[in-house]
Order: structure tokens, then C-alpha cells, then sequence
């Protein structure tokens, strides 16, 4: 269905369209490209839509549909990394528009290349009988001149963000030390309910050293973080890659990532591509509420994303995949995120907020530091951004220096005895866990607030030794949580 109306100066065209999906089609290709045309001189294009039986329950629970919608130009939408991308806002928003100085968050503002477009359907959940969908797209028109800069020069589909591997804040201190953040969050620019401003000062006020802005399958977040550049916090650009068989936080390029990965060899390709341009990339909340990793394939990733959330967001399911894998000998590094989608003023949808968890790093300020000692494994988790802390290091060579921290492989002198130190800052009442290839080998009840526990141990037949920190929250009947972890010590040369 075509409209066609005439104001003072512009044009507007609206096509409608709309159509049925069957269970079938989508279990084939969750992903479907509706075309329309945009022609030279368009000035800014309009998208509403609707779909039947949409989910109504909180977090996506419960019985209806969910169907996603971004768009891409005229340039192409072939898989992956199309020059054609100009947004993604999931199912969080019923309409959104673009134009050549302006647009909707989570869409990229820029020249309206003319010629065929297409809206992008992702159908995340359809109920047996299918979904019915309904769109429309207004595009207006600009009487006379086409949407070009003065010169006949295209403006950037693209926001102009430097592309060098370098953090967007200066670095504030000299010398490696432990930095603490948060690697996971979200705002406006997906179905966070922030501005990035705000998340970013409030991190700024829990004392964060760095801050990754993970906004679901969208980039435009990029550069109000480079904006945001003269705060004291480093703030590293990042993409949530958004599926419907699991999520990937993807961090430190400066690029959109594709996501429209519906099999292992996409996601794979995915991976590889992030990978080879020197970004960092961790399967997020590997857990039965995360929504979980149905990916085959667990191999291959640096990180994972063991702690999500408070603990009791059924985190345990996480480290218990992770133990898994260091098992196998998989060098997986864990890290935390709160994956906070609201703060004060808006209107709370979690009952935790920004750095709950927090991930520390032994790194210097920048983001290439820290992202190489996410790598390096040189990380400890804690609960909150408070004065919880939980060291493990080694002394493998026998000089009492300790000079191994957790991430580093060690090789015992006499391919046994190794000498190990934890030291901890929120130990009262709590107890010290100290595990071996995923089983506890010795747990002490702690009588202080800070202390610093020494052990010898025989590795022989070890892969790694990691700590945690274990204690009550809220009611004791509840058992334990976890309110600190380390990742894992290597042991080389061990027998097995």
C-alpha cells in the first residue's frame, strides 16, 4: 500500500507492508529482508511496526511472538559485514527513523544512498500457528536538491571514530596496578533506559578505572563515548553480538560487528573475524537464565562471562561450564559483568546496578593494557566495586617473590611443590576455597577482614589452582555465595 502527500516544501511517501511468517520459515532463517525504495532526494526515512501475540511478560517470558527489526541501504545486506548496516533496536522500539543529520539511537545517521533498502525482520520466539507482521515506511522527500554536502560529496553513513587500537580516555596513571570495571552494559542506543552520559559519570562514581559500553548489535554508541573521552575513566568501545543461540560481548574495535549468525560456521566466522582484528571476544552468561549459549561449539573463545549479575542469578551454572573447560585444559579467561540495562533516574528494571560484579585487572590505564591482561588471564572478580579483594599468585623458582599471578603457567623445580599466596580483603566471616581442576583442596574459615594465607602444594597431576571466596548473603539457610573468584594458575609439566 503506496501514500503519497504534498507539504509546504517536502514530499512523503509511505509504503506499507505486511505479511505472515510461518514456524517453518523461521526455524529454516530467523532473519527476513523486506524491500522498499528510497529514491535521490530523500531526506529522512520514517519505520513503524506491529506484530500479533507479542510477549507481554517480563524479560520476555511467557507464551507470543518476538520479531526484531533493523534495516539496511541500498549498498547490500549480504552476511557478514555489509557496508549496507544502518541499525538494529531489536524488539525494544515500535518505530524509528533516520536522516542525513540525525537519528534514532542504535542508528546510523548519514547519506540516504538511494536505490533498494530493506527492513530486517529477526524473529527471536514464534509461537505454532506463526506471526503476522505490519510495516511502514515514510520516506520524505526533499524538493530540489538530493541529500548530498554542498560539492555533491556523500555525507559518512558512518559516524567518523578513529579505527587505531588506543583507548578513547588518556591514561591516568603510569605503571601497571589493579584497575577495576565493568564489561558489560547497556544504553538508550539498545534497550537500555541511560544515556551513555549517564551510565558513563555514574561509573565515574563508583570509582570505576574502566567502563565497556556492550550495546546489543549497534555501534552508535561509539562516539559519544569518544565524547566522553576527557572523563577520568577509560572507556572502551564494545558490541554485545546479539543471537538467538547466545551472546558475545565483543571488545576494543571500532566497528559494528555482524550478528546474524544462525549456525556454528557463522558465529565461528564471527569469532575468527574479531580475533584476526585484534579485538577481544567472551561468550556471555553461559546459564539456563542467560538467555544461555546454544552454540555447539565452546572452543576457540579467550573469555567468558562466568559471573553475570549478582551470584545468585544462577551464576553457578556458569562456573561450573568454565570448570569444565580449564578441565579439558580449554585456557578460557573468566570475567565478570553487571549487564545493567538502568540507573537512577530511570525506572529500575534489575535489582542490582553498574559494577555488580566487578572485574579487576592488573594492567595500566589504557585500553590496550587492559584488554592484553583480560588475555593474559591477569583477572580476579568480586561482588561489588567495594574493598573485596582476592589475589592468588606463585612462587615457582622458590625466591619468596611471588612473581606468577593468576593467568601465568608455572613450572614447579622439582615438578612438585609449589609455594602459593592468596591474599584477601573482605574475608571476615567468610571462607577461603582453594581449588584444584574443579575440586576443593582446602577451604579455611577466615577470622579477619584482610589476611594473607601461604601454601604449599603438590601440583603433580594438576592442570591449575584458583581461589574464591565464599560466605552468607541475606539469609544463611540460603547457603553461600561466592563474593570473590580468581582465574586459574597453569601448572606446565604436571603428569596427568
Amino acid at each position: 500500500m503506496v501514500g503519497v502527500s504534498a507539504g509546504a516544501k517536502n514530499l512523503e511517501e509511505t509504503v506499507r507492508i505486511e505479511g505472515h511468517l510461518t514456524a517453518e520459515q523461521v526455524r529454516r532463517n530467523p532473519y527476513f529482508y523486506l524491500p522498499f525504495n528510497v529514491p535521490n532526494n530523500a531526506s529522512g526515512i520514517h519505520v513503524s511496526y506491529g506484530y500479533s501475540d507479542p510477549v507481554t511478560a517480563s524479560f520476555g517470558n511467557g507464551p507470543g511472538n518476538v520479531v526484531d527489526i533493523g534495516i539496511f541501504d541500498s549498498r547490500g545486506y549480504d552476511f557478514p559485514q555489509p557496508a549496507g548496516f544502518r541499525g538494529w533496536s531489536g524488539a525494544s522500539r515500535p518505530e524509528f527513523f533516520l536522516a542525513p543529520e540525525d537519528a534514532t539511537p542504535g542508528y546510523i545517521r548519514g547519506h540516504l544512498f538511494p536505490g533498494e533498502w530493506h527492513i530486517m525482520l529477526g524473529v527471536d520466539r514464534v509461537e505454532p500457528e506463526g506471526v503476522r507482521y505490519d510495516v511502514s515506511v515514510t520516506v520524505e522527500q526533499e524538493s530540489g536538491a538530493g541529500n548530498q554536502e554542498p560539492g555533491g560529496t556523500p555525507r559518512s553513513a558512518r559516524p567518523e571514530v578513529s579505527k587505531e587500537r588506543v583507548g578513547y580516555s588518556t591514561p591516568k596513571t603510569n605503571g601497571a596496578r589493579w584497575l577495576k570495571g565493568d564489561l558489560h552494559c547497556h544504553t538508550v542506543h539498545s534497550d537500555g533506559l541511560n544515556s551513555v552520559e549517564e551510565i558513563v559519570r555514574n561509573a565515574v562514581e563508583l570509582g570505576l578505572d574502566f567502563l565497556a559500553v556492550t550495546d546489543h548489535n549497534t555501534s552508535t554508541h561509539f562516539e559519544e563515548l569518544e565524547r566522553l573521552s576527557d572523563l577520568p575513566i577509560t572507556l572502551i568501545p564494545s558490541e554485545e553480538v546479539t543471537t538467538y543461540w547466545g551472546h558475545a560481548n565483543m571488545w576494543g574495535l571500532r566497528e559494528w560487528i555482524d550478528f546474524r549468525c544462525a549456525d556454528q560456521a557463522s558465529i565461528d566466522g564471527v569469532r575468527r573475524y574479531v580475533l584476526q582484528k585484534g579485538g577481544l571476544i567472551s561468550m556471555n552468561h553461559p546459564k539456563s537464565v542467560g538467555p544461555p549459549w546454544f552454540f555447539r561449539g565452546w572452543e576457540g573463545y579467550p573469555s567468558m562471562e562466568v559471573w553475570q549479575a549478582p551470584w545468585r542469578f544462577y551464576n553457578w551454572e556458569s562456573l561450573e561450564r568454565w570448570d569444565s573447560l580449564l578441565r579439558k585444559g580449554e585456557r578460557v579467561v573468566a570475567v565478570g559483568g553487571s549487564d545493567v540495562h538502568s540507573i537512577p533516574p530511570a525506572e529500575p528494571r534489575h535489582p542490582h546496578g553498574l559494577a555488580n560484579p566487578t572485574t579487576w585487572v592488573y594492567a595500566e590505564s589504557s585500553e590496550s593494557s587492559i584488554l592484553d591482561a583480560i588475555r593474559a588471564g591477569h583477572v580476579f572478580i568480586t561482588d561489588g566495586p567495594n574493598d573485596t579483594r582476592l589475589v592468588l599468585s606463585a612462587d615457582a623458582d622458590g625466591d619468596r617473590r611471588f612473581e606468577s599471578l593468576m593467568g601465568d603457567t608455572i613450572s614447579p623445580l622439582d615438578g612438585r611443590l609449589v609455594r602459593f599466596r592468596v591474599e584477601v580483603n573482605g574475608g571476615m566471616d567468610r571462607r577461603l576455597w582453594l581449588i584444584a581442576d574443579g575440586v576443593p583442596v582446602d577451604i579455611r574459615s577466615l577470622e579477619k577482614v584482610e589476611t594473607t594465607h601461604e601454601f604449599s602444594l603438590d601440583v603433580s597431576g594438576y592442570r591449575y589452582i584458583r581461589a574464591e571466596l565464599r560466605g552468607p548473603r541475606g539469609r544463611p539457610e540460603r547457603g553461600e555465595v561466592i563474593w570473590a573468584m580468581t582465574n586459574p594458575i597453569w601448572i606446565a609439566n604436571s603428569e596427568r
